[in-house]
């Protein structure tokens, strides 16, 4: 990784430490035989493991990426089901749904889902808010990155926790993951996930005591989880809980080739991404492609409506390791996938939206943002970004000042947008 994320002079200079040592070491253990030599080198190997670690989750900590949670904060609920009493996730774009629509519908061949071991949320509700169960509760739902298909809850819980502590009652879900060839998991269904999720934290603080009537909504999420966060606000009818604001930590808006772009080789981070001219970066080599071959953003688009299509068809849909635009097949694909692009959902009604990207993510580029505020411009939508120019994928840049910045500034607009945003009463 960039040494925003981590200290990767400092494991540089340690290890060759390290290694110096270990030279003296594996010298001295020759005249001991080669078991004494090959048991040494692992030890060694070892050292600079744990070395390596320790520097990341220092890493980790000094980017406030560590939180921790104590009873006396409030409560906290771990691992709640949000699956109906018949053990299904309803689908909400089969015929009569809320969300109708028949394509999406019929991906699952128009029939409700099947819950699954990953139909579970955690909630942390902090004694501020158990107070005052009568006014004005605002809650933050945060979803996990992971590429649709990784990680889990636990990857988001130092968000849960941070804006647990300000007073904010925050939860963190699981959703199913996309996978190769099941047919049964879509891009759509995970909205229906959150949307049963949401439910299911509104009828559990209405039996808490909440009055429910006085509960409102924000949707974050990093990476995937940014995306999933995205794409449920500004598309999603009739959602159970008045939603006020998104957060995007880094999330990708598209799976079309243009916006996946990085930094060329040996390119600076862009200082200002206001006025970017996106084909001279190209031209100029400033930006280059992520991946060189197509198939990655098909195999993707495939999994987002539940593996559609067999391998042998995503392939006739390129020429050259290039999608073939006019392929039927690829037509037939585009017209249901593009209902799974945020850029592509966004209208004059979007709620407004807190952006936060890296100058250096080598995985969602800037580029992202910048077609983001585009279209956001055209339809007069509030859009705010936290640039963090030498931030990568997980913004780890606590090393410059510049960096340290950027992370408080982070905070400070989350919790901005929080007080801006939400209803407050005494």
């Amino acid at each position: 990784r960039r040494s925003s994320d981590l200290s990767v002079n400092q494991i540089k200079y340690g290890s060759i430490l390290i290694l110096m040592i270990s030279f003296v070491i594996i010298k001295f253990q020759l005249n001991f035989g080669i078991i004494n030599t090959l048991l040494s080198l692992f030890l060694i190997l070892i050292l600079i493991g744990i070395y390596c670690f320790y520097e990341f989750i220092k890493n980790l900590k000094g980017a406030g990426f560590v939180e921790e949670w104590h009873d006396l904060y409030g409560e906290k609920i771990t691992d709640i089901p949000y699956f109906n009493e018949n053990n299904k996730i309803i689908n909400s774009f089969k015929k009569d749904g809320k969300n109708y629509n028949h394509e999406l519908g019929e991906i699952n061949k128009g029939k409700d889902y099947e819950k699954n071991d990953r139909n579970y949320y955690d909630l942390f509700i902090p004694y501020s808010s158990i107070k005052r169960k009568d006014k004005y509760n605002r809650i933050i739902l945060f979803i996990h990155g992971g590429g649709w298909e990784h990680l889990n809850k636990g990857y988001i819980i130092h968000c849960s926790i941070r804006y647990a502590k300000y007073g904010y009652i925050t939860a963190q879900m699981n959703h199913s993951y996309l996978s190769k060839g099941n047919k049964h998991i879509s891009i759509f269904k995970i909205l229906d996930e959150i949307t049963a999720c949401l439910e299911n934290i509104k009828l559990k603080l209405k039996n808490m005591g909440f009055d429910e009537n006085k509960l409102e909504l924000a949707i974050g999420g990093a990476s995937s989880g940014a995306h999933l966060s995205l794409l449920y606000g500004y598309s999603m009818k009739n959602i159970p809980l008045p939603l006020k604001f998104l957060i995007n930590i880094t999330g990708p808006l598209s799976l079309e080739p243009k916006y996946w772009y990085k930094l060329g080789k040996n390119v600076s981070p862009l200082d200002n991404i206001d006025n970017i001219n996106i084909d001279n970066l190209i031209k100029e080599k400033k930006i280059v492609e992520l991946y060189k071959n197509d198939y990655y953003y098909l195999d993707l688009m495939n999994k987002f409506v539940g593996n559609k299509y067999s391998d042998k068809e995503l392939k006739e849909m390129m020429n050259n390791n290039k999608i073939n635009y006019d392929n039927e097949k690829y037509k037939d694909l585009n017209n249901i996938v593009k209902y799974a692009y945020p850029i592509n959902l966004i209208n004059e009604n979007s709620v407004p939206t807190l952006c936060f990207y890296g100058g250096t993510d080598t995985t969602i580029g800037i580029i992202h943002y910048y077609y983001l505020k585009k279209i956001s411009e055209k339809f007069g939508n509030e859009l705010d970004l936290v640039y963090m120019k030498n931030g990568g994928h997980f913004l780890l840049d606590y090393k410059t000042k510049e960096g340290m910045n950027s992370i408080k500034e982070m905070n400070y607009q989350i919790l901005n947008y929080a007080k801006t945003y939400f209803t407050h009463d005494n």
